[in-house]
């Protein structure tokens, strides 16, 4: 859909179904963007049960509906064209996380770029907010590892050094959104080094030409032109670990977790050395059967002749 058609189905949209459901919005476009997909809104709330999936149907005047959790997809007539129809998806959200979506949905290409820069530090986001990585726990049970900081929009955008304005405007265009992404202060170039990127970020780079302009274009000449950054916070993982567990309140929760952990790995080390002992245990009386066996083997055969 062209930029015009696609504002104009999306406004209609949203304001049909925004009454059925205490909130409801429609994440910014992405800058610079000249045809779209999809229609996706966020809704959250509803104001009746069962959800209303029939009743938005007939607001919509949708042709054909596929029901699903979370999302359920309506096709709109498309205007001025019979016959042909727009995906309208209708993604419902916990309201604990409404906000959230909203701006991690609004901003999926500045998250992308985000994303490997608070990587090394042991910070990731996701769909329900900003979490840490427990280093111990990591490299075995990478889910295990995360800890929930937060879902609130602002306190993010504070945390990573961003200017909260971004909650409210789309970017005028993809270069302007570049130097937004390097401003936040966890920002190095080296950690878009191409033969040292995370398999999803190789990924990215096949697959998501802005992520690839940003690593081989934008930061390159950014690089070049500065030489180095002397201006940049210097902080280890460690340093950043104890700064989001205080500001966001979660030592007892991190602390809880790694000592469940640690006895966790403990009674599965205490299992592991009884069954080697069981299975070394087995082996040695079956040697010494052998060996029996074998010492009483010649007199049997000799016992025999006679």
């Amino acid at each position: 859909m062209p930029p015009g058609v696609y504002r104009a189905v999306r406004e209609q949209c949203l304001g049909q179904v925004a009454g059925f459901f205490h909130k409801a919005a429609s994440p910014i476009e992405a800058p610079e963007k000249t045809t779209f997909g999809d229609i996706d809104l966020i809704v959250s709330e509803a104001k009746t049960t069962p959800f209303p999936v029939d009743s938005i149907a007939r607001a919509l005047n949708a042709e054909r509906t596929i029901h699903s959790n979370p999302i359920s997809c309506f096709a709109v007539p498309y205007p001025e064209r019979e016959g042909n129809y727009v995906q309208v998806d209708v993604y419902v959200c916990d309201p604990k996380y409404f906000d959230w979506e909203i701006f991690h949905q609004s901003h999926g290409d500045l998250w992308n770029l985000l994303g490997s820069s608070i990587r090394p530090f042991g910070l990731t986001a996701n769909n329900t907010g900003l979490h840490v990585r427990i280093a111990e726990i990591e490299s075995l049970d990478r889910k295990k590892s995360l800890i929930s900081l937060t879902a609130d929009p602002h306190a993010v955008l504070d945390f990573l050094h961003l200017d909260r304005a971004v909650l409210s405007r789309s970017f005028d265009t993809v270069e302007s959104m570049f130097e937004f992404a390097c401003s936040n202060r966890f920002f190095r170039p080296d950690a878009y080094i191409r033969h040292d990127l995370k398999a999803n970020d190789r990924k990215r780079l096949a697959q998501r030409d802005l992520y690839r302009r940003f690593v081989d274009d934008y930061v390159l000449c950014r690089t070049a032109r500065a030489q180095q950054i002397d201006d940049v916070e210097q902080l280890t993982r460690r340093e950043v670990l104890d700064e989001a567990l205080e500001r966001f309140q979660k030592r007892p929760e991190y602390g809880a977790r790694l000592q469940a952990w640690r006895e966790e790995r403990e009674e599965l080390a205490h299992k592991q050395a009884s069954r080697d002992w069981r299975k070394r245990k087995v082996a040695a009386d079956e040697a010494y059967a052998d060996a029996w066996i074998k010492t009483l083997a010649p007199s049997t055969r000799i016992d025999g002749l006679g």
